[in-house]
């Protein structure tokens, strides 16, 4: 449990039929009641925004408010041993079910919190007001491909509300991974793919490498912009693959991790008990 003040949010998460203050004799107005909000909040939820169905999909470089955030997973680990590549927070509606999961994550840019000294981990449920962004270049060199943009919530405020469990990985096609308009659906999300074959060796011959090792066979190659559909990959954005040691042809019980973007995607396991050989 962190330290940071929290009294604002309870009273939405006592479950109670009365208003925080009280009813009845000394507690003001008898027979009034405020009553009682909802726990993921009242403004739009992830998947409102970034569902392309969605009557209220954001366009790119919208602002936007989205209440009942849940943390799933920081990217606390650098792999290229630079402090360049850690920090990103992941975060899925609250209140998403098996029916409504599609479109329901996304990641954070550049955020910032209340309190200023906030800290966040997986359980962690924000009210967030920042820009919906969809990056097409990142950089002179790097483009992705045609229609295919990386999503996400860029320099949010994120206000923390209370504690709550981190949701289960969602069950999920790794064939849906190989285009982007399926793959799209599960982006930044907690997954679990099943019954996968490594299609080489998932661990780097020097520190500081990043490591990709595809899950699926064909794709059009490793060029940015090359057009879908591509090879998922396995990869070592949140968690230091080397020591498990997983070599070309290994076949994968389950692989568990955040469905990430960059030319491809990636399914990034949290730790080592998320890959069960």
């Amino acid at each position: 449990m962190r330290t940071v003040a929290r009294l604002s949010s309870f009273c939405g998460l006592l479950f109670i039929a009365a208003s925080c203050g009280g009813e009845g004799e000394g507690a003001g107005d008898p027979g009034v009641s405020l009553g009682v909000p909802p726990p993921p909040g009242k403004d739009k939820r992830i998947r409102d925004i970034a569902d392309p169905k969605s009557p209220a999909k954001a366009n790119d470089l919208q602002d936007v408010a989205v209440s009942g955030a849940l943390v799933v997973a920081v990217d606390q680990f650098d792999e290229t041993n630079n402090g360049r590549s850690r920090g990103t927070i992941y975060v899925q509606d609250l209140d998403a079910t098996p029916e409504n999961a599609a479109y329901s994550a996304i990641s954070l840019f550049a955020p910032s919190f209340v309190p200023g000294n906030l800290r966040v981990g997986p359980g962690d449920v924000l009210d967030l007001r920042g820009t919906y962004q969809e990056t097409k270049t990142i950089g002179p060199t790097v483009t992705f491909a045609k229609d295919a943009p990386l999503p996400q919530l860029s320099q949010p405020i994120a206000t923390f509300r209370f504690d709550a469990k981190v949701l289960p990985p969602r069950d999920i096609d790794v064939n849906d991974l190989k285009e982007y308009t399926t793959g799209r659906k599960w982006l930044n999300m907690l997954v679990r793919v099943k019954d996968v074959t490594i299609q080489r060796d998932a661990f780097a011959t020097q520190p500081g490498a990043r490591v990709s090792a595809a899950l699926l066979t064909g794709g059009t190659g490793d060029a940015c912009d090359a057009p879908f559909p591509k090879a998922p990959v396995l990869v070592n954005e949140l968690m230091d693959l080397n020591p498990l040691q997983i070599k070309k042809d290994t076949r994968i019980k389950s692989i568990t991790g955040i469905v990430t973007y960059f030319c491809n995607f990636h399914i990034a396991p949290r730790s080592p008990a998320d890959i069960e050989k």
